[in-house]
């Protein structure tokens, strides 16, 4: 149900002492021997043991390998839903009911059926616990027989229906109606219905272990799935080449020569988020520094060249964003047509300074714009194995100390800036703006701009990490999720982004490359641009899990 951020979508390769260091330690990736393959983390040192689905620092394949959604939605893809654990659904008339089917003949890992009970169970447990009922559920569900679960709710509510049934997971009720503190417990000992559950576990590497009692025949023909971390930058590199891991993802400059001539090493890019530096938004939710100032915001988006920083960063493979935060092409007809171009892929070096100018800061005896004593100096954290987000605003350091703005990067261990992104501790981040299970603009603004997704600094936000916070976009989110009428609903999203196009506080950069490397020697059924059955990345909740399912042992 949370649009999750996983921090180690832009996974970092490891230097090759670092590998040999964790080849030695047993900890190293299998070979095709044992049926199984190799994928990274993303982590940098000591992986935190974390099963709970419904924590913010779960780790991912939780959600897809070992967890389910009731169906599966393909990012990529515009349509209905593939049917999972459940495998009908239909709203009445008012959109105020929700009748879902359970398939039958579903277990739980630990031999335990799968009901509908399970399921109005597990709503249940979201509508109960606040904190990690991160979309506003406020409906009442009942399993009014094994197979049917019927979801009532006082007023229609449709945005919610994706979240409940394709981004939420199931979780067994003899278990998780003995825990006191779901949002909080780590979950150690996961029971699910996946296609692979919880073998070993160390602060290095962990295991999952094929399911053999997993309800879609055939499925998986992997045994296993071992997930490594690394110890440094350089590296995962060196084991895709070398065959000892088998899938990442994670932009890798100057690599496509090696893939080329690789027989054995594929790359696939399937670009869907919006990257954006996110800014600490909000003064009154703890916030200090330039960037609360909404002028200053729209300043540093003004005077950002974005087509030399997709050049240079990310080898020419971004795309146009728009600030409305939106796909410009997919959502073209969700996109208000009287929107300023404030991110444009040029600098606009003049209107920036008007900006300013007219919120009150003057240039310094620096040339570095100044207002009541306070300089326009900032930072954006990114964690330092991203290199090419690391380059990115180096690029734009340089841009923007030419109109005024004192912006540098902070680079910092990849443990520290997740931590920091969660607890609002930076001026800018860099990070994603995460899709929802389909193309309507609601998941966007309502987990981004939304109060209820927020929070102080210094504690955890669901998903905004802006800490923004504004009634009147919170008022008309809160009108989307009700209304019926589509057109009355593209109406709605069109003033919020009159808003958010001003106030800014997701600064967007780039519509970001999602390169994903995979080898074919231990493994195939890959998704590839001809059959993109769900999205590829390593790091992607939900899809991973079921291209894990999918994939066949060499020679198999």
């Amino acid at each position: 149900m949370i649009l999750r951020t996983p921090w180690s979508r832009g996974a970092a390769p490891l230097a090759a002492g670092a590998l040999a260091l964790l080849l030695v330690a047993g900890c190293a990736p299998q070979s095709g021997d044992d049926r199984g393959i190799s994928i990274s983390t993303g982590a940098i040192g000591d992986i935190t043991k974390n099963f709970n689905p419904f924590s913010p620092n779960v780790l991912q394949p939780t959600l897809g390998a070992i967890y389910e959604p009731l169906f599966f939605y393909n990012n990529l893809a515009v349509g209905e839903p593939q049917p999972m654990l459940g495998t009908e659904y239909s709203w009445n008339d008012e959109a105020t009911e929700l009748t879902i089917q359970v398939r039958d003949g579903v277990t739980w890992s630990d031999g335990e059926a799968l009901t509908a009970e399970d399921v109005a169970f597990t709503f249940d447990l979201i509508a109960d616990t606040p904190e990690i009922n991160t979309i506003g559920y406020t409906g009442s569900a009942e399993a009014v027989d094994d197979d049917t679960v019927v979801v009532t709710f006082d007023e229609p509510s449709l945005p919610i229906g994706p979240e409940l049934i394709g981004r939420t997971a199931i979780v067994p009720e003899h278990l998780w109606s003995q825990f006191d503190d779901v949002a909080n417990f780590v979950n150690e000992e996961p029971v699910g219905t996946g296609p692979f559950a919880l073998s070993t576990f160390t602060p290095q590497s962990y295991v999952l272990q094929k399911n053999t009692s997993y309800w879609q025949e055939g499925k998986p023909a992997l045994e296993t799935l071992r997930y490594v971390s690394f110890a440094s930058g350089d590296a995962a590199t060196t084991a895709m080449v070398n065959g000892q891991l088998d899938w990442n993802t994670g932009l890798v400059p100057d690599f496509t020569d090696e893939v080329e001539s690789n027989p054995t090493l594929n790359q696939i890019n399937t670009p869907i988020n919006q990257t954006a530096w996110i800014a600490c938004a909000d003064a009154s939710l703890g916030c200090t520094g330039p960037q609360t100032d909404p002028a200053v915001r729209l300043a540093i988006s003004l005077g950002l060249d974005r087509q030399e920083i997709i050049d240079i960063a990310f080898e020419g493979l971004g795309a146009a964003v728009s600030p409305a935060m939106l796909l410009p092409e997919r959502d073209a007809e969700y996109i208000a047509s009287d929107l300023d171009d404030t991110t444009s892929p040029s600098a606009d070096a003049a209107a920036a300074a008007a900006v300013l100018q007219e919120a009150g800061w003057a240039p310094g005896a620096d040339g570095v714009y100044e207002k009541d004593g306070e300089r326009l100096s900032v930072t954006v954290q990114v964690p330092q194995e991203w290199t090419s987000y690391v380059t990115a605003v180096e690029v734009a350091s340089q841009q923007l100390t030419d109109i005024g703005i004192d912006l540098t990067v902070e680079a910092l261990p990849g443990a520290q800036w997740n931590e920091n992104r969660f607890s609002g501790e930076f001026s800018f981040t860099m990070d994603g703006v995460y899709q929802g299970p389909s193309a309507d603009p609601y998941y966007i603004y309502a987990n981004y701009y939304t109060t209820a997704a927020t929070a102080p600094v210094g504690e955890q936000a669901p998903t905004s990490y802006a800490r923004y916070t504004d009634p009147e976009v919170d008022a008309l989110v809160d009108q989307a999720r009700v209304e019926v009428d589509p057109e009355r609903r593209r109406e709605l999203y069109f003033d919020i982004q009159r808003i958010i196009a001003a106030s800014m506080p997701y600064i967007p950069v780039l519509v970001v490359p999602t390169v994903t490397y995979y080898n074919t020697d231990d493994a195939t059924g890959w998704p590839t641009e001809d059959d993109l059955y769900a999205f590829p990345a390593a790091w992607s909740i939900w899809n991973l899990g079921v291209v894990a399912a999918n994939l066949q042992p060499v020679g198999e």
